[in-house]
């Protein structure tokens, strides 16, 4: 058995890897073809204006999502994954389950801007615009679908193969915040003009170097292990994906909501206040405290809804 986890975790280390040399190669070359194509007739518009505003950090993380989806499919046929879940099952109440998670998650962490704004801490900026709530939601959905299965689909069923429940949780939890640690730190102002054929692993070690640094492991690190923790336990609690779906889609869409129609003043630096909390809802020991009572209180509900039935 234990050789069989140390086979599953190189697997998905050397994807990890691939990604990230993948990704730090297709970088610059997508922001050169991007920033090369924002003059083209065809483009003109609102893609134009994208193209010509994204900075590299945009770009870089595109690659990254590319080169996860690119490197996917071998560690998929690596891992001998079958048609068929061994833990996952039918869910009759993935109706309740999604909708259940999705206002519980979205809504706490409303909340949370909420409180940040009547402190001053944040600065409302942008009038609320239907349209851009639509894009905000379809991004959430298309997010948590792929991500779920992605990790508490696919690789979590094939940790658990060969694996402790606990252990096989705990690893893909980590796997997980590893992954989505993969974007380039909000303090980093690279000029286009300054982007070469190298600044892709330039910018990885960026990355990296903040794992020495202890106040970011509990600002960012420790906020992606407890949300990574939350969906693994809503998904073995339910022997499904839905509520999982439902409290990641809630987390991206009030997230980016709140990003979108908020801002940090310039009179607040980004350290002030680390590692309580940070230049967005996802960054501090407060989001993370919001995530794990998300958490407890998806369990009571979760609880109290099937005791019922």
């Amino acid at each position: 058995m234990t050789r069989h986890i140390q086979s599953d975790a190189l697997k998905l280390l050397s994807w990890l890897g691939c990604t990230m040399v993948l990704g730090a190669i297709l970088a610059p070359l997508i922001f050169y073809l991007g920033k090369s194509m924002a003059d083209l007739p065809v483009f003109d518009g609102y893609i134009s204006a994208v193209l010509k505003r994204s900075d590299f950090d945009r770009y870089f993380n595109r690659a990254m999502l590319l080169a996860a989806l690119v490197c996917i499919i071998p560690l998929l046929r690596s891992l001998k994954l079958g048609r068929k879940s061994l833990t996952l099952k039918a869910n009759p109440f993935w109706k309740s389950h999604f909708l259940g998670g999705f206002f519980l998650a979205g809504g706490f962490l409303l909340a949370l801007g909420g409180a940040y704004l009547a402190l001053g801490i944040f600065e409302s900026e942008n009038r609320f615009d239907l349209r851009m709530a639509g894009k905000f939601m379809v991004t959430a959905l298309a997010v948590s679908l792929l991500e779920e299965w992605i990790f508490r689909g696919l690789l979590l069923d094939a940790v658990l193969r060969s694996s402790r429940t606990f252990i096989a949780l705990f690893f893909v939890t980590f796997f997980f915040a590893l992954v989505h640690f993969l974007k380039p730190p909000g303090t980093i102002d690279l000029n286009d003009a300054d982007v070469k054929i190298t600044t892709g692993f330039w910018m990885v070690g960026q990355i990296f170097m903040h794992f020495g640094n202890p106040v970011f492991i509990a600002a960012e690190f420790a906020t992606l292990f407890a949300v990574g923790g939350v969906l693994g336990w809503a998904r073995l609690r339910t022997s499904s994906l839905w509520l999982g779906i439902g409290l990641h889609s809630g987390w991206v869409f009030s997230y980016e909501l709140y990003r979108y129609h908020t801002f940090m003043p310039k009179r607040y630096s980004a350290e002030l206040f680390l590692p309580y909390i940070g230049t967005d809802l996802k960054s501090g020991l407060i989001p993370l405290a919001i995530v794990c009572l998300t958490g407890v209180v998806s369990a009571i509900w979760l609880y109290s809804r099937h005791r019922r039935h």
